[in-house]
């Protein structure tokens, strides 16, 4: 069952002419031993090829998975940081109504308790607010807006929260805006 003619017994002028086809050199014989060492090889590479793949794959749907519930988590943040805006304002509220309350003020009581509830709110999806005064000065949750010579204090101590910072579930959401103390001079 050989693929070649036997051209022997022909004379020249019988001989068939060359297609384009038979001009193409034919591959060179490999024996049986090593086409099946060849073979094992590239069905051992396709293998190997295979589990990177399957394993690429499976890390690509736990990077996705991981993505989306991160986005989920923190999906509400561009609005919280837009409603700490408003509390920045309940808060200035608060405090003037109380400098210039003459005993009790159910508006002033009032107020308080939609602030704490607001404040609970964003609690319950995991806003929390940053201490700050009193506190030595963290850079990851606290911002230095100015520095202030005492002996009050020690070094590197929040001496003033000028502004709240926030925490939403533990990560940064906004920094508090603090006064720093150092030593004197």
């Amino acid at each position: 069952m050989s693929k070649h003619r036997d051209t022997r017994d022909e004379t020249p002028e019988q001989a068939p002419e060359p297609t384009p086809f038979e001009d193409v050199p034919q591959a060179v014989p490999v024996p049986p031993g090593d086409e099946l060492t060849t073979l094992r090889q590239e069905r051992d590479d396709l293998m190997a090829r295979l589990q990177r793949v399957s394993a690429d794959y499976v890390n690509y749907q736990k990077r996705a998975q991981k993505d989306l519930a991160q986005s989920r988590e923190y999906a509400n943040e561009a609005l919280i940081k837009a409603l700490l805006v408003v509390l920045d304002d309940m808060e200035r509220a608060l405090q003037a109504a109380r400098e210039h309350a003459q005993g009790d003020n159910p508006l002033l009581t009032g107020m308080q308790l939609v602030y704490d509830k607001a404040l609970q709110v964003l609690g319950s999806f995991g806003v929390e607010p940053v201490e700050a005064e009193g506190k030595p000065f963290d850079p990851q949750v606290h911002q230095a807006v100015s520095m202030q010579a005492t002996d009050q204090r020690p070094p590197q101590t929040v001496l003033a929260q000028l502004q709240r910072g926030y925490l939403l579930k533990g990560r940064v959401l906004r920094p508090a805006s603090v006064v720093v103390a150092v030593a004197p001079e």
